[in-house]
């Protein structure tokens, strides 16, 4: 999977495009910049944005490519992120540091993917905010983009169960047509969840 990877970040053009993704900046500009971790952020589109809105940014993605892709990036915008190549199994986690933690199209296997969500719930610091978009299980038989293991896409009822101990969640299921670089383009089927850290 790293080679897969890998080999899609090695292409001068940016895979997922420059922009930001559409429903990470509309929650992030409601929010005061804070700390902000970014797993599996691959070429670094949202976490440039989030620094250029005043976030310290943390992001990871086990691409080295992505890395270097994100740091051009970066450097074309002149803000500063700090990126580290490393899987969720070996990245240094610290417990409740997190004012935002952003899941963009995040997939993985279906035997971690509880155990991830619970993780980044530890993350947050009280009142943090978990912002999530993901394609929903209805997006198996597209091409617009997304696993093709059906187990790795959400449902509604993976992802209330997953974040049962946050507050004030919000989440939809929707179409919508994406238009982020070649590898997310045209119509498709996304769950949207925001949720929040309760306070003691």
């Amino acid at each position: 999977m790293k080679e897969f990877w890998n080999t899609r970040y090695s292409n001068k053009e940016y895979a997922y495009g420059k922009l930001p993704n559409k429903f990470f900046k509309n929650e992030l500009l409601k929010l005061d910049a804070g700390r902000i971790l970014m797993p599996g952020e691959g070429e670094g589109r949202n976490a440039v944005f989030a620094a250029e809105m005043g976030w310290e940014v943390d992001a990871f993605d086990y691409s080295e490519e992505a890395l270097k892709k994100a740091t051009q990036l970066a450097n074309l915008r002149n803000v500063e992120i700090n990126y580290t190549v490393s899987n969720f199994d070996d990245y240094k986690f610290s417990l409740n540091k997190y004012d935002c933690i952003a899941l963009i199209f995040v997939h993985v296997p279906k035997e971690k993917r509880k155990l991830l969500h619970q993780k980044m719930t530890n993350l947050l610091v009280p009142g943090g905010i978990i912002i999530l978009e993901g394609f929903s299980k209805n997006q198996i038989s597209r091409g617009s983009g997304g696993p093709k293991d059906i187990e790795m896409l959400f449902s509604k009822e993976e992802l209330l169960s997953d974040f049962y101990d946050l507050s004030k969640m919000k989440i939809q299921t929707i179409e919508t047509k994406l238009d982020e670089g070649e590898s997310h383009k045209g119509q498709a089927s996304v769950i949207r969840l925001t949720a929040i850290k309760p306070t003691p």
